[in-house]
């Protein structure tokens, strides 16, 4: 009985120091993410972050040297969200011959038109101007269409000898992305959702005479083999291969 009362009075055990780390870069990357939405990529300034995420001034810098670096985290956490997002969405549509059109849709509704979709078109735009946040853009939008080639060819064949499941995923991302810049702008119409609709239909239509849903696929796609690598040393390995040609 005495071992019994011990056992359920113990107090929890504390985080080891590696867990309090990666919370608190975690916080920070969230936070990150929120002052995109809310601020914009010239708001979210360290001082910003550090307010949002309720930490202390100093914290940043144990675990990001610079804003590019918390930037960085956040853009990569941003794809990782949208490959992981996607594969929930497939593996929980029905099995039915409209199954790629189901699909078109709840990925617009539930990654496309989120403030995670925000906070990635804020980044887009502010590189242009910020050559060290355009080479981050630049490592992780070839990561992205590896990731998005890995889930296509998983979860989707082609109809024909001639068609190319890669292909017709990456013009879909075009046409969501382009969508979702409109969508900040009329997004909150009562209107604006039956107007995007209509055209998601119209592409959806388009894809089936070329891409169908692979039959009897019940799980997640392959892990992505970058994912063990942080976009600093994809960059950095990328840069060594270009050197020795």
């Amino acid at each position: 009985m005495m071992a019994d009362t011990t056992d359920a009075t113990a107090k929890p055990s504390r985080r080891t120091q590696a867990e309090r780390s990666e919370a608190m870069r975690e916080r920070l990357v969230d936070a990150t993410l929120k002052c995109l939405v809310s601020e914009g990529y010239s708001g979210t300034t360290v001082s910003r972050i550090v307010a949002v995420a309720q930490v202390s001034r100093g914290a940043p810098v144990h675990h990001f040297p610079t804003k590019a670096a918390l930037i960085e985290a956040a853009a990569e956490k941003l794809v990782r969200h949208f490959y992981i997002e996607l594969g929930r969405i497939m593996l929980s549509l029905e099995a039915s011959d409209d199954r790629l059109q189901k699909l078109i849709m709840v990925a617009w509704r539930n990654l496309m038109a989120t403030p995670e979709t925000t906070a990635l078109l804020e980044l887009l735009v502010a590189s242009r101007h910020e050559p060290e946040l355009a080479a981050v853009m630049r490592t992780l939008w070839a990561a992205c269409y590896r990731t998005t080639q890995t889930a296509a060819t998983h979860y989707l064949e082609p109809v024909g000898a001639d068609d190319n499941v890669s292909d017709f995923m990456i013009l879909t991302q075009w046409l969501l992305r382009g969508m979702a810049e409109d969508y900040q702008l009329t997004g909150h119409e009562p209107a604006s959702r039956a107007f995007f609709d209509r055209y998601l239909a119209l592409w959806s239509s388009l894809l089936q005479a070329h891409l169908r849903a692979r039959p009897g696929v019940t799980t997640p796609p392959p892990r992505p083999a970058h994912w063990d690598s942080s976009l600093v040393s994809i960059r950095r390995a990328a840069g060594e291969d270009s050197g020795g040609d």
